[in-house]
């Protein structure tokens, strides 16, 4: 065999040029391997479930409405008009309750001012009477207690001289008792007069209160139904809704005229289904994808759930139960650092962070088994049943 004489074109050389590294590419692969199963155990994912959502306010819209009926004489809605709570938002005219009022006013004082007549009459306070049925009835008793007292001076009269002449035995002491009796009658006559004219004062004194006091509360009552004719916004917030009427419109009792949508504190409400509900609790973290920016480019909100209803809702064919969440943040960033506020009305997707797991418990656990222990139940029942049934 012949071997070249040039060291640069020798055999060895050559087999050296051509040899391949597949020591190192097998080397690298197999680290890469290592590696990686190695990480699965350390590297986690979260484990969430998804649900449809809406961002709104903690108070509900709140209906604009009258429990009266009339016709509007100031009008401060419009559509998207800010409002704060106590504003004046319709006035309805009340003039048929004004004109109660008057007659009710003007009542009260005309039994006002018999009242006090009757009360100074009470006490004998005859002068300054200010209304003429006192004074009618004063001249009426007057005028029947002078002619008593003329039947009382001349029965004494006839009772004195008749006592003279009995005292002298020039009369019958059966005459004298006549006249006596009528003296005294008479007088009785007087008293039984001033007495019954007390009476009827006190009594009329007693009727005049007791109607006092029942004007008083239809006046009370007039002055607590024409705030009825004054229609406040309950809270704060945006005017929605309106429903278009103009001052000089009737508006009747009970018709919604607008709706107020509150501005306070934004939450999330989401619909979750009965078969995901119950892995929802409290105080459980959840990211939120919004429809109208692109996560990828604005990220994520992040909250907490905060309330859960106990019942579900139907509506239609779907069943679901309402998720209230709080917001840690209400705004988004760009990379740039521009940044935009979220608003009520918004469509997202909420996540609900059930879990952390790692890549290894993902990779060699059926994900769904875990999430769904009643799955796996009906599985092992329903292989349990095949395997019955194959047997027999």
């Amino acid at each position: 065999m012949n071997f070249s004489s040039d060291p640069i074109n020798s055999l060895e050389n050559l087999i050296s040029k051509n040899k391949t590294k597949s020591f190192s590419i097998y080397f690298i692969i197999v680290l890469s391997i290592i590696i990686f199963l190695i990480l699965l155990p350390v590297i986690k994912v979260d484990i969430s479930s998804q649900s449809r959502g809406i961002i709104r306010t903690v108070t509900d819209n709140v209906p604009i409405s009258t429990i009266v009926s009339g016709r509007a004489t100031r009008l401060s809605l419009k559509n998207n008009s800010i409002v704060q709570k106590g504003d004046t938002l319709i006035k309805i005219s009340k003039e048929n309750l004004e004109t109660d009022k008057r007659t009710q006013d003007t009542l009260s004082s005309s039994v006002v001012a018999l009242l006090d007549d009757i009360s100074n009459l009470l006490q004998n306070k005859t002068t300054h009477l200010s209304t003429s049925t006192a004074r009618e009835d004063l001249s009426k008793f007057q005028s029947g207690k002078n002619e008593l007292k003329s039947k009382v001076s001349q029965a004494q009269i006839n009772h004195d001289r008749n006592k003279i002449l009995y005292d002298k035995d020039i009369i019958a002491k059966s005459e004298f008792e006549k006249h006596e009796y009528e003296f005294r009658l008479a007088k009785q006559a007087l008293e039984t007069y001033i007495s019954q004219q007390k009476s009827t004062w006190e009594n009329q004194k007693r009727d005049l209160e007791e109607r006092l006091k029942n004007l008083k509360g239809a006046v009370a009552k007039i002055n607590v139904e024409s705030t009825n004719y004054v229609v406040l916004a309950p809270i704060s917030g945006t005017i929605e809704s309106f429903s278009g009427i103009q001052v000089g419109s009737y508006i009747n009792a009970s018709q919604t005229i607008a709706t107020i949508s509150a501005s306070d504190r934004l939450i999330v409400e989401s619909t979750v289904s009965p078969n995901d509900i119950g892995l929802i609790k409290k105080n459980q973290k959840v990211k939120f994808q919004l429809d109208a920016f692109n996560y990828n480019q604005w990220g994520l909100l992040e909250g907490k759930v905060i309330d859960i209803d106990r019942n579900i809702t139907i509506q239609g064919e779907q069943a679901f139960f309402k998720v209230r969440c709080v917001l840690d943040s209400t705004t988004l960033q760009l990379k740039s650092g521009h940044k935009t506020n979220v608003s009520k009305g918004m469509t997202l997707t909420a996540r609900y962070i059930i879990t952390r797991r790692s890549l290894f418990d993902l990779l060699f656990d059926k994900i769904d088994d875990w999430l769904n222990p009643k799955q796996l139940s009906i599985n092992k029942t329903n292989k349990n049943g095949f395997n019955k049934n194959k047997a027999t």
